[in-house]
């Protein structure tokens, strides 16, 4: 019988700089629960793997640590998704090798509030925006700040917090759950996991800052550091939601999934990537999406920039 209340899964690439402070961060926590650490590490060309067998030295059977042979970005089995297939927890965490948890109670903190609440299907928290030198550099992240997060924060881009705030129930063993797009890899892998849970489950966000996110975009492989703007990407999972909310038949989700849809059309006819003809044949994937027009054209557009609150 599994008795592991908590799986942690850190990728690891290109983080010969951070890894250590990562999982330093982890044994820090101060907690009743068990819990289980996957580290992979997915073959990188810097000295990341030497610094985590140096680590792995100094605190023997600590973490299973997995030495990818090949990298595997481009294969049916990507490192996170690996790590995830491997996590047979009550719930379930992600930590990347270049963030950082800064609270020795958060893990803590965060089961023993989906202990005591069976309501909610995931729990969240703020950040702190670090650099390279681990210290905050002014960035704000997109989180809500609000104590329930729902749909219409995702549709104005706000997020639950960056994805190492994010404790949920086992989603990979929970047969109930459509993790479908989750298995994907089909854009940002977080959205994908927020869209999900809030459209099946409730997610709550607490007030205080627990980890830090470094914000590189030079180095590693985060979404930040790897990311080039393709409309046909970016297109590509949105559609994906789409249909996921469709299939799920959740009309808020369906609203959400075709507004962002909406935008991200609209975005790219103004910018002049798409013509007039492409924007309407676009359009036209969404059911009445002339409906979304007044909303679109609210005057107080910038909060959906800034992040302030939801949009729609």
């Amino acid at each position: 019988m599994n008795n592991v209340m908590v799986s942690i899964y850190v990728t690891t690439y290109n983080h010969e700089n951070y890894i250590v402070r990562a999982l330093d961060s982890i044994l820090m926590q101060k907690t009743q629960y068990t819990y289980e650490v996957f580290v992979g590490e997915d073959c990188s060309t810097d000295n990341t793997r030497n610094v985590l067998q140096e680590w792995e030295r100094k605190h023997p059977g600590k973490f299973q640590i997995i030495y990818r042979e090949t990298n595997t970005y481009n294969t049916d089995r990507p490192n996170g998704l690996d790590l995830k297939l491997r996590c047979k927890g009550k719930y379930i965490i992600c930590l990347e090798g270049d963030d950082f948890w800064t609270d020795p109670e958060k893990l803590e903190k965060q089961v023993t509030f989906l202990e005591t609440h069976p309501e909610y299907y995931a729990v969240a928290h703020n950040c702190t925006v670090v650099g390279k030198d681990s210290f905050p550099n002014g960035e704000t992240y997109p989180e809500c700040k609000d104590h329930e997060y729902t749909l219409r924060h995702f549709a104005s881009n706000i997020l639950p917090g960056q994805l190492t705030t994010l404790l949920s129930r086992n989603y990979m063993t929970d047969e109930k759950f459509d993790k479908s797009i989750v298995l994907k890899r089909v854009g940002p892998g977080d959205r994908n996991i927020y869209f999900s849970i809030a459209s099946q489950g409730k997610i709550y966000c607490m007030q205080e800052s627990m980890s830090a996110y470094r914000h590189i975009t030079t180095e590693g492989s985060s979404f930040s550091a790897t990311n080039v703007y393709s409309y046909a990407s970016e297109q590509g999972a949105m559609l994906h939601r789409l249909d996921f909310a469709r299939r799920l038949g959740n009309p808020e989700s369906v609203f959400c999934a075709e507004f962002q849809f909406f935008m991200h059309v609209r975005h790219a006819f103004f910018k002049r990537i798409i013509s007039l003809r492409k924007t309407i044949q676009e359009l036209n994937k969404i059911e009445k999406w002339y409906s979304y027009l007044p909303v679109m054209l609210k005057r107080d557009v910038r909060r959906y920039i800034t992040h302030q609150r939801p949009y729609v």
